[in-house]
């Protein structure tokens, strides 16, 4: 199978991301992102928020590419953008659609739909920004001082 390159960008910079990504809307993507978002957190020396990040962005980006992109056409794409600081990780996770994604009730006989409670329970904080021209979301979360939690 062939797997285009993700155009992917690192920088270091105060207020630019330290990881940012953008990528077909395809499952075959996302083990990528996921290798390379892992792989940059254990550079800066994030090992222990790198197990639970990665998480977050495997549920945040597996709904974008489920829902997010669900009836857009063939190209297009999820952007994931995380910056870092000693007092804060904040990610976000960009699809076209303007539609909020929606925490589903538990249920025992469901096998999906559990990534919101998931997002919830791992993070300090998270949410969604609609763009205002209704052309797409980013779906946000934020963990307090990275360097000093223990997964």
């Amino acid at each position: 199978m062939n797997n285009p390159p993700l155009d992917n960008v690192s920088t270091r910079g105060a207020k630019e991301p330290q990881f940012e990504v953008s990528f077909p809307a395809e499952h075959a993507a996302i083990p990528r992102v996921r290798r390379q978002l892992r792989a940059r957190l254990e550079e800066d020396g994030l090992d222990s928020v790198a197990d639970d990040v990665v998480l977050i962005c495997t549920e945040l980006v597996t709904n974008a590419v489920l829902h997010g992109c669900f009836g857009f056409p063939p190209g297009s794409t999820v952007k994931v953008t995380v910056m870092w600081s000693d007092v804060q990780l904040r990610m976000g996770v960009r699809d076209p659609s303007g539609v909020r994604p929606k925490e589903r009730g538990l249920s025992a006989s469901r096998t999906s739909g559990r990534g919101l409670r998931l997002v919830d329970q791992l993070s300090d904080r998270w949410g969604v920004e609609t763009d205002p021209s209704g052309s797409g979301k980013t779906v946000w979360t934020e963990l307090d001082a990275p360097r000093r939690r223990a997964s």
